[in-house]
């Protein structure tokens, strides 16, 4: 026996079903069949839009699956195809900071002499090639410091080598209480982790004393985070997001706290302020919002200056309560709303993503121009605003003639447009906004992969620890430089940092030791000789 034909789908508008609603209402049923008409229209709109529902849930676990948060046809709004991005081959020798560079010379020939080939010309130096070769090594090595022992035959003294004050006061490097800085807060290994892996390598670094190795890290070098907090909070642009957090500290008085009515969430709150091309990237973990920990940042702000552009998705836990903020909210957000109905509602979704893909055309084409932020403003205005009001408009229409339900996943998503549009334009408006939040989700990425791993703080101080460090960490890689190079010389010249911690940030530090000269302890030649280069 065959399979039953598949029955036509019929599609009905908003419209159409007020329409039979009102036939029904009107007719000369009975009441008691028109109350079960009526029950059984509500109960098809209500699994209809269940369905949508479910559907939308597919698709948004779908493209987590496919570890592509917007998945499109590789077709651009003007339907051409997308070319390759260039760069992305293999690496160059110069992507490489060697802890080692070995010169090979010419076996049977030298500069100056005569060109064995032509026998007339003369061979010149020129540029060598290079060659880049890998050589792996645990994380860590261990220095064996053999002090000599000399023993009296008569007396029974013994004399003992002293040691330098560096290795006598110390017991690991500074270069070492880097790397496991940056293990932990950089890459979220946790410290049982990377103390299985260095035993089995031989060079055992139990997990107490890394955690002892870090916290005398961040002794030395929380002034620069303090400076950072400064810096940040006069900085014209931050991007802003936050995302569940664990500390076991704070789980002690869940219960108390939620019969209280207080707060018992925990957050870890993550901000990139951004200002002439540089970045600061902070992280805050407790009981605070994202508005919360931004006006925190704030107090730091000279109370005459312009307030700052904002940016964030709608949440309105986003929005500091006591400091005024410009806020521009991430179209990425909306633009979302519709690829989770794409199944559902292909025409009316493929005519917003394609309008907003318009935009983001735009702001490419601002960046490979290398705009201001006022020509970046000016250019907007008379190419994006088009698509961006024929959205507006189209969303509009379609509530208006109720041709989608304001409930289901389409109506919601054109409302949510609607209603934060001031916020989502901002960047018609306002020179410098941004047009969506990817700067701070980004950012917030390397907390959940922290989070992943390691899986919680202990206590509100770890936290503290982790905030810090973190936050070096990533403003350092921002900035396009070593951080483990960088926490050691912090360390190293933790004197000079005290003092002048505002010297000391990650696109100055170079100067500084240069500036400071015989005083500075260098730290190139030490990462040279370790495994940490």
């Amino acid at each position: 026996m065959g399979r039953p034909a598949k029955k036509d789908v019929l599609e009905v508008t908003a419209e159409e079903i007020a329409g039979v609603r009102s036939e029904v209402e009107k007719s000369d049923l009975s009441p008691r069949s028109k109350a079960i008409l009526l029950t059984l229209i509500e109960e098809i709109v209500s699994i209809k839009r269940t369905q949508q529902e479910k559907q939308a849930e597919l698709q948004r676990i779908r493209r987590m699956l496919e570890n592509s948060s917007e998945k499109r046809s590789q077709e651009n709004a003007e339907g051409k195809k997308k070319t390759p991005a260039k760069n992305h081959g293999r690496l160059a020798a110069d992507a490489y900071r060697p802890s080692k560079t070995i010169p090979h010379s010419h076996t049977m020939l030298k500069a100056g002499q005569q060109c064995p080939e032509c026998e007339h010309g003369t061979l010149q130096q020129i540029e060598p090639g290079k060659v880049i070769r890998l050589i792996g090594h645990s994380p860590f090595d261990a220095e064996l410091h053999q002090q000599e022992k000399l023993r009296c035959g008569g007396c029974g003294q013994i004399f003992t080598a002293e040691l330098p004050a560096e290795i006598r006061d110390e017991k690991a490097d500074a270069s070492a209480n880097a790397v496991v800085a940056f293990f932990r807060f950089g890459m979220g290994i946790p410290h049982y982790r990377l103390a299985a892996i260095q035993r089995a390598m031989g060079v055992p670094l139990p997990a107490s004393t890394q955690y002892e190795m870090v916290e005398l890290l961040w002794t030395q070098v929380v002034p620069v985070f303090k400076m950072l907090l400064q810096m940040a909070a006069g900085w014209p642009l931050m991007f802003v997001d936050d995302t569940p957090a664990k500390i076991l500290e704070f789980l002690k008085d869940r219960e108390d706290r939620k019969e209280a009515g207080e707060r018992v969430g925990i957050f870890s709150t993550a901000i990139v302020a951004r200002n002439a091309g540089r970045e600061i990237h902070l992280f805050f973990t407790g009981r605070k919002h994202a508005g919360e920990n931004l006006g925190e940042l704030l107090k730091h702000r000279d109370p005459d200056s312009s307030p700052p552009i904002q940016m964030s998705d709608a949440l309105s836990r986003n929005v500091p309560k006591d400091y005024l903020t410009i806020v521009a909210l991430c179209l990425v957000h909306g633009r979302r709303n519709f690829i989770d109905c794409e199944n559902a509602f292909p025409d009316e979704s493929a005519y917003v993503i394609e309008r907003i893909g318009q935009v983001y055309k735009n702001e490419r084409h601002i960046r490979r121009e290398g705009m201001d932020d006022q020509q970046r403003l000016e250019y907007h205005q008379a190419h994006s605003r088009k698509p961006m009001d024929e959205i507006k408009a189209y969303a509009e229409m379609k509530l208006a003639n109720k041709s989608v339900e304001p409930n289901d996943i389409l109506g919601q998503a054109f409302q949510y447009m609607l209603k934060y549009w001031s916020g989502l334009t901002k960047f018609l408006e306002v020179p410098g906004a941004p047009i969506d939040n990817n700067e701070a989700e980004r950012l917030i990425k390397r907390f959940i992969l922290y989070r992943k791993n390691s899986l919680f703080y202990k206590t509100e101080n770890g936290a503290k620890v982790g905030d810090c460090l973190m936050s070096l960490i990533q403003t350092c890689i921002a900035a396009d430089e070593n951080p483990v190079e960088y926490l050691t010389v912090l360390q190293r010249n933790s004197r000079h940092v005290a003092k002048n911690p505002q010297l000391w940030m990650p696109w100055t530090y170079r100067n500084t030791l240069r500036s400071i000269g015989p005083a500075a302890t260098p730290v190139a030649e030490n990462l040279e000789q370790s495994s940490v280069g």
